[in-house]
């Protein structure tokens, strides 16, 4: 992983999520595993989840049995799918 996804990635597991998104805009895009995990970490942190599943599928298109791309979508999957019924009773 270069240096700049390196801090990128340190930021989001400090949960300083802006300062990454911020770091992650003066990075030019590759087309590995690493670029594209970040990239997916940090849409999934803004809650920008057609950003995280595309980045995620990325991963798979390069890596196809990447675990950690598998279970972010999945993870994604549930939150997506979640459905409370009793939200609808009055």
């Amino acid at each position: 992983m270069n240096k700049k996804l390196q801090i990128v990635s340190a930021l989001l597991e400090e949960e300083k999520t802006e300062n990454a998104r911020q770091k992650f805009l003066e990075i030019e895009p590759e087309q590995t595993v690493d670029y594209w995990m970040v990239k997916g970490k940090l849409e999934q942190k803004f809650q920008n989840w057609g950003g995280a599943i595309n980045a995620f599928g990325k991963v798979l298109e390069i890596d196809s049995e990447n675990p950690e791309a598998q279970n972010n979508l999945h993870i994604i999957q549930n939150i997506l799918n979640f459905w409370n019924p009793e939200m609808f009773n009055p």
